[in-house]
This record gives C-alpha cells, structure tokens and sequence, in this order.
C-alpha cells in the first residue's frame, strides 16, 4: 500500500460542480496493515474540507465570466507572473488520478504538497510542485465530465507556480489556468458529448422517513456545532446548532455516518454525486429542508488526504461491530429514498494536440 498526499485544491467529481456549501469531512485511522514492507497511512482524524464551488444547469457548463477591474472586457485573463516545467518524478513516488501523490514507505520526496488559490490560507498564488498534465487540465476545465486525451498525460509531471491579484475568484482563477495552459502548451481541443449511467434520487415505495427542519429558512451555511461526545457505533453527537451544513465521520472499516441539517434534497444529490463520481439528479419532488442521519459501508477511494496518526485516546470500532448497508440500501431503509439509475448526455473534453514541453516561462 502507498501513502497519499494531497493537495488543498478541491478537485471536483468530473463534469460535477455542486451548489455553494460547505462540507466537512472527518475520518477516523484504520488499523494500519503491513504488506510486503510497505503500510498505508492513517486517514485523517480531524480534516476540515471545505468545498466551496458553482452550480450550473446538471453542474455541467461553467458560468460565463465577467471582467473584473484591471482587466477589460474581452481580454485573456491571466497570473501576474507564472512558471510551468517539466520535473522528474521522485523514486518511490507515483502521481495518482484526482492530484493525489502516492508515496511508497521509506521514500523521501520532499515537499511536494500541491497548495494554494481562492478559497486556500494561501489565495492569491498557486504551488504545485508536482501535477501531472491530466490532473492540471481538470483542475482548468472542472466543468467536463471527463477529458479523453492521449494516455502519457496522466504520467507526464510538471510543476505551475503562478501568482494572481488579490480578491481572485475561483472561477477568475480557473480561466487564467487554462489561458497559461493553452499558451504554453498550444493545447487545441473540442467538446464531445457521452451517455452515462446517472441516478435520479427518487422517493423510495414507502415513502419518505426524514424530519423536516424546524427552520425551514436558507440561513447560513456551516460550520457544524462542536461534538458532545462518542455514540455507542463509534461515531460522535452533537450539540444543537442552527445553519445548513453536512458532516461526513469514517471510523475504521470504512464505516461512514452522514450527519446533515437544514438540506433540501436537491443539495443533498449534488452531496451523494461528489461521493459516487456520478451525475446525481433529485427527482424526489419533496420541497423544503431536512435533518437526517444515514450511516452506510463506504466505498472509499484510497486517493484522499494524508494526516497525521490517530492518537492513542481516540474512539475505535469493535471488531464485531454490526455490519452496515452499502448506501443504496440504507437510503431506502434509513431515509425512504431511492437511486435509480437513469441515462444522462455529459459533456466530454476531447484533446486534439497538446505539446509534451511547455513554451519558455
């Protein structure tokens, strides 16, 4: 197994952008397992992730822009100053789909942590010491649901240090990233379209088992209230708190417990979208806010961010703790909803060319 870094730059589900939330996410270590001399790494105990992202018709299409002071209308926008090179990947390490940077036991890779942009403690400059071409077109073109290009993207690495005027927006950002990689890479490429395999949230036979929100009004967004203390399945309670949040706990096993107030359920599909990497439609016809809990088996991807070991004191999870429903079932079983897979057209980015080396900086 491999450790993994990650960079602070929230990577969006491909072609899914989701309505403005916050979201926080707090996992609990694993027990760490030995395999031939290489372990995994903890997952993090206290990570905050804050998404914070732009919602267009089926998240697909990015917003237009608009020119912002300093810059006239119909210009390219672009960093104050930027650099792009090619790098070699260290010994031990592996670049892994989503940005993420997996490095083998015993290896010394340096800082390679990919940092920085709107909505970061460090906005106004990016640092990614190591990215590969792929992830960097993602990260400008969030909008397509995948991007079909020439297979040596995904392992050709380069390193972007860019700066950009204060107040920079996330979507200002992502129009200077792909101006700096059209010009450098003398990118051309077009739009296809795909059908996939989606889900359309639906209310389940016997109807739905939510509590509808006291405060049905928008209110404010997150944070959570603090925690209170441990519940018997391992997972923490909370204190009462007003505002519209979600918070996703993984104890070890992947056990996962979901803990949202004040959700519509159309925000609640753009939630269970990001965590399926699927196009998640409501179409449960239920208007208003709600409060809930679903706890569900998760199917963790191994490319989330690296965090120091759990400490001694924190909660674990018996070993014979009752087995929990994948999440298709404890929808239905918990929440009385249902996914049922529907056909969706997606926008797709097709690469035409791409040069291997960027232009000089």
């Amino acid at each position: 197994m491999y450790q993994t870094q990650h960079g602070s730059y929230p990577h969006y589900p491909r072609g899914k952008d989701v309505s403005p939330r916050e979201q926080l996410i707090v996992m609990f270590q694993p027990i760490p397992r030995k395999s031939g001399g290489i372990s995994t790494v903890a997952i993090a105990w206290a990570v905050a992730v804050v998404l914070v992202m732009g919602l267009s018709p089926l998240g697909l299409v990015a917003a237009p822009q608009t020119a912002s002071a300093g810059t006239a209308a119909g210009q390219p926008r672009s960093f104050d100053a930027a650099s792009v090179k090619l790098v070699r990947v260290p010994q031990g390490v592996t670049l892994a789909e989503g940005g993420g940077i997996m490095i083998r036991k015993g290896a010394d890779p340096g800082q390679l942590e990919n940092s920085g942009g709107p909505g970061t403690d460090d906005p106004n400059r990016i640092h990614y010491p190591l990215i590969s071409l792929k992830e960097l077109l993602r990260r400008a073109w969030s909008s397509y649901f995948e991007i079909d290009s020439p297979g040596w993207l995904d392992t050709r690495p380069v390193a972007v240090d860019a700066t950009m005027p204060p107040g920079t927006t996330q979507e200002q950002f992502q129009e200077m990233l792909r101006n700096l990689i059209v010009s450098r890479f003398d990118l051309k490429y077009h739009t296809g379209t795909k059908k996939v395999t989606g889900y359309a949230l639906v209310v389940a036979k016997n109807g739905p088992k939510m509590k509808q929100s006291l405060d049905q009004s928008k209110g404010a967004t997150g944070p959570p209230p603090h925690t209170t203390g441990m519940g018997p399945e391992g997972f923490p309670t909370f204190a009462p708190g007003a505002g519209s949040w979600c918070v996703l706990f993984v104890t070890r096993g992947d056990r996962a417990r979901d803990v949202c107030q004040q959700k519509t359920m159309q925000e609640f599909s753009e939630e269970l979208g990001l965590g399926l990497k699927a196009i998640v439609t409501d179409e449960t016809a239920l208007a208003g806010r709600y409060d809930f809990t679903l706890t569900y088996l998760r199917a963790i991807e191994r490319s989330g961010a690296a965090a120091p070991p759990l400490p001694a004191s924190s909660p674990d999870v018996a070993d014979d703790a009752e087995p929990l429903p994948d999440i298709f079932s404890a929808l239905q079983s918990q929440l009385g909803l249902k996914l049922a897979p529907k056909k969706v057209n997606v926008p797709v980015m097709v690469v035409d060319h791409m040069a291997r080396t960027p232009s000089g900086n």
